[in-house]
């Protein structure tokens, strides 16, 4: 009922006041102090109050097992917000190291904070900086990719990065680009649609097929990418190269859909750029 109500009055003052009351008063538990720990963190219905945040945090998580608990606790540990971190010393009870332990154990739990905290630490194991350890990354993403567009999303970038240019023959790896790009496709196709339709186009982790090539280069250019109009035409060229043996009719029947996808890219690229951000009319 909280999250239904906050998603439908974010900018509503009673209906917040009324959220906190609503759990202000409910019967002890994680759940509850998890809850009083984010609407202290973000001023729901009460003045943002970082010290009771971390209160109900630790309450939440230690004598709970709640998940919001440990999550929030992870966030504050990573944004340097715990009481010890904001006054300084040497001596903290919680630094942000402590932020990977938090978000693990939010991790482990079955609930709405495991797609954020598992996104944390992909991106956390998958930077050499931090985590260091790639393969834990990809694990963390692979738990919720099946639902979450981000995840998925990560890991075609991440198997992209390993597969291309020069890598396509790693049988493996090309595999797994495929996947979690179709999954990625699926779930965001303005994103990675386009990058499907180049899979199926050159045969990556899958059969080569222009048909599901253009299906998918289509879906781009209806969410706006120039570039599946593009590459549609630039496999209807390949196309006539390839059927020397068309007659006139369906030469010119092609070429005349070439032209017309030709236009189609000209015309959404130019649409794309006019519509990015003109600095040079912001008044200094």
């Amino acid at each position: 009922m909280f999250d239904m109500l906050l998603s439908c009055n974010t900018e509503n003052p009673e209906i917040k006041k009324n959220l906190f009351d609503m759990v202000y008063e409910s019967p002890e538990s994680g759940e509850r102090d998890g809850l009083l720990a984010l609407i202290y963190h973000e001023g729901i219905g009460v003045k943002p109050d970082m010290d009771k945040c971390f209160e109900y945090a630790e309450k939440a998580a230690f004598s709970g097992d709640d998940p919001l608990g440990y999550y929030i606790l992870g966030y504050m540990c990573d944004n340097a917000e715990t009481p010890d971190q904001k006054s300084g010393g040497p001596r903290q009870k919680y630094d942000h190291y402590d932020a990977e332990s938090f978000y693990e154990s939010c991790a482990k739990k079955e609930s709405i904070w495991k797609i954020p905290a598992c996104n944390w630490l992909g991106d956390y194991f998958t930077d050499f900086a931090k985590g260091g350890d790639p393969e834990t990354g990809v694990e963390y993403y692979e738990e919720i990719a099946e639902e979450d567009a981000e995840a998925a999303g990560k890991l075609s970038d991440y198997y992209w990065d390993l597969v291309m240019p020069d890598h396509t023959d790693d049988t493996d790896r090309a595999l797994q680009l495929f996947k979690w790009t179709s999954v990625a496709a699926k779930l965001d196709p303005k994103e990675y649609a386009y990058r499907l339709g180049w899979l199926y186009a050159d045969g990556i982790g899958c059969s080569k097929t222009h048909q599901l090539a253009i299906k998918y280069f289509n879906d781009a250019f209806l969410h706006d990418d120039w570039r599946g109009a593009c590459s549609i035409a630039h496999i209807l060229e390949s196309y006539i190269d390839q059927h020397k043996d068309m007659d006139d009719k369906e030469r010119n029947a092609v070429r005349h859909m070439i032209s017309s996808w030709k236009i189609l890219a000209k015309e959404k690229k130019e649409e794309n750029d006019s519509e990015e951000h003109d600095y040079s009319q912001e008044e200094d």
